[in-house]
């Protein structure tokens, strides 16, 4: 198993260390001067903007400039925001919690519901339910996630409403110093009443817009794998034994049905953050992805650079859990490699 650790965490340094290099040299292939953007349009002279200059560290080569991040990196420094002047680590912990709100709650609705619909397609395979249900996860995999956002918020919270259309929580009537981070956990502990519902409300269409891809996915790995342990030997054994059809479903199909979903699961952890940005952005949710937008408005370097590193290792140590439980699961995986 130690074998098997180390080599997968010998794979995943290297994927770091490219992302490093494309997310610094990318990011400045972006039109724009973040002097500019930090001066604005009031006149200034050219020794101001060359101080400007100078304490962005733009003055020097570019190549100086990447080894200087570089060495950042190593001893923890992202960098400082153009336009704050504050850490991006600290900006990052302060945003993250909302962003890990949301797509907690995303992922949570669509294992739950993903795996339900995969059970009963498989179970019902050829019948209507399961062209139905793997229609609509087609459907779901293939819809823009800011279509089916201002879809869902003309129809549900426009023309319905019955959800509010942006924020975490209605600060009208609501107020109280964050103790976690998460509005649902600090809205229960804040003690007003409604401050909970609030919060819940303003979760419902993020939560469906940014999980539907992933349970679209879910559900058809789902389906696939229950085809394929229905089939099996001991199914037949169980249900020749006359266990019911729960019992057998539950016991002996669906837990070794899920082996492959894990490693789905994992790997939607990047779709999860990467759908995070738009989904922020629609819903106007104060979290990295929205953060990351509006860097991108103001040639944010250091916030970008950092906040997308900061996700993308994020993301490499999820999938490095994922793989490492994949191998604890199925014990052929870590032997065979």
């Amino acid at each position: 198993m130690l074998a098997f650790f180390a080599k997968r965490l010998a794979l995943t340094l290297p994927t770091f260390l490219a992302l490093m290099f494309v997310t610094f040299f990318a990011i400045r292939l972006v039109p724009g001067d973040p002097v500019e953007v930090r001066v604005g349009e009031r006149g200034i002279s050219p020794e101001r903007l060359a101080q400007f200059r100078h304490e962005l560290g733009l003055d020097q080569p570019v190549w100086k400039q990447f080894l200087d991040y570089v060495g950042g990196i190593l001893h923890g420094d992202f960098g400082t925001s153009v336009v704050t002047n504050e850490k991006v680590l600290t900006e990052f912990l302060t945003l993250f919690p909302a962003t890990l709100e949301l797509g907690l709650c995303a992922m949570i609705f669509a294992i739950i519901v993903g795996v339900f619909f995969g059970v009963i397609a498989a179970v019902n395979r050829g019948s209507f339910f399961d062209h139905t249900l793997m229609g609509l996860s087609v459907a779901g995999f293939s819809m823009p996630i800011f279509w089916w956002g201002l879809l869902l918020i003309m129809l549900v919270a426009g023309q319905w409403g019955l959800t509010p259309v942006s924020g975490r929580i209605d600060l009208i009537r609501f107020y109280f110093e964050p103790v976690t981070g998460f509005m649902l956990i600090d809205s229960w502990l804040s003690g007003q009443k409604g401050a909970f519902s609030s919060a819940l409300s303003h979760l419902i269409l993020p939560t469906i817009v940014l999980g539907t891809v992933p349970l679209a996915t879910i559900a058809r790995m789902t389906r696939s794998s229950m085809l394929e342990v229905l089939s099996e030997d001991y199914v037949r054994t169980a249900r020749a034994k006359g266990l019911g059809t729960l019992r057998v479903i539950g016991l002996h199909a669906l837990r070794n049905a899920l082996i492959p979903v894990v490693t789905i699961v994992g790997i939607q952890i990047g779709t999860i953050m990467a759908g995070a940005v738009l989904t922020e952005t629609i819903f106007s949710w104060p979290g990295v992805g929205k953060w990351l937008i509006e860097a991108i408005g103001r040639r944010d370097y250091p916030a970008l650079q950092g906040g997308i590193l900061l996700i993308s290792g994020l993301v490499i140590f999820v999938n490095l859990l994922v793989d490492l439980l994949y191998g604890l699961i199925n014990p052929r995986i870590r032997h065979g490699n």
